[in-house]
């Protein structure tokens, strides 16, 4: 930079003199020295844009870094809970003083369904980091007809549907992987009725929870982040999985939330 200024200068000086007439300056050499600053000030540019790219590659590579370390954070809590049930309950069973058949069946049973757990976990974990564009089976379908369907599943008589009929095309499982996640969350926030409204393409699950603190709310929307790790009423892998299958259906979640009122989860297809 400094030397390109340098340059500047004397071609001001050069050009001042040249005019001034009080010296005839030889045409070449005040082309090359031209020349040279052009050069110069293309090396500049050059330099500043490698330095902008490698900034955001190095920006990038973070970005990538920290939500794997979340990736990786959220994985382990959802793998820590039912390890620890299969753990203690494997060392009460060791005891060769236990005589307490009804207990060993329990403590069996519990195993079983950590296992189950922790399989379903697994093929989760394999169905995520598998899912991209060519996986996907596009087709038209009703919306309003998919939640339909979707409400009528145990586990989801809290949740009232309002909306009407709208078509979208898209992968119409992994759509309603997404919804079942967002209807899950919702009802695991939320003791009252969760409300989920289809219309005009667009999906809106609202709770009446506790809501999501600011702070949280910027961090949820940006990567993968657990609202309380003390808890099994996480986000973890389920918002995880909705970020991804809306992310190659080229759409994104919204989220609005208002602490001790309830939070609001939208996105829209086409």
């Amino acid at each position: 930079r400094k030397l390109a200024k340098s340059f500047k200068k004397i071609l001001e000086f050069l050009n001042f003199i040249n005019d001034s007439k009080s010296v005839i300056l030889e045409d070449s050499i005040f082309k090359e020295l031209n020349l040279l600053n052009k050069k110069l000030l293309k090396t500049k540019e050059k330099i500043l844009k490698n330095i902008q790219k490698n900034k955001k590659q190095s920006d990038k590579i973070a970005l990538k870094n920290t939500q794997l370390a979340s990736v990786i954070s959220a994985i382990s809590h959802e793998l820590k809970n039912p390890l620890s049930v299969i753990d203690l309950s494997l060392e009460i069973l060791k005891d060769e003083n236990l005589k307490d058949e009804k207990l060993k069946k329990e403590l069996l049973e519990k195993i079983s369904r950590q296992s189950l757990k922790l399989n379903a976990l697994t093929h989760k974990l394999n169905f995520v980091f598998n899912l991209n564009h060519e996986a996907l089976q596009m087709q038209e379908f009703d919306l309003f007809a998919l939640c339909e369907k979707i409400v009528k599943n145990p586990g989801f008589e809290r949740v009232i549907l309002r909306g009407k009929s709208t078509k979208v095309k898209a992968d119409e499982f992994l759509i309603e992987q997404v919804i079942i996640n967002l209807l899950s969350n919702a009802l695991k926030y939320s003791q009252k009725e969760v409300i989920l409204i289809a219309q005009d393409q667009k999906i809106s699950v609202l709770d009446f929870g506790k809501g999501i603190e600011e702070d949280q709310l910027k961090l949820i929307t940006k990567k993968f982040y657990k609202i309380d790790t003390k808890s099994d009423n996480s986000f973890g892998l389920g918002l995880f999985l909705v970020k991804k299958i809306l992310s190659i259906h080229k759409s994104y979640l919204e989220i609005s939330s208002t602490v001790s009122q309830g939070s609001k989860f939208s996105f829209k297809l086409h």
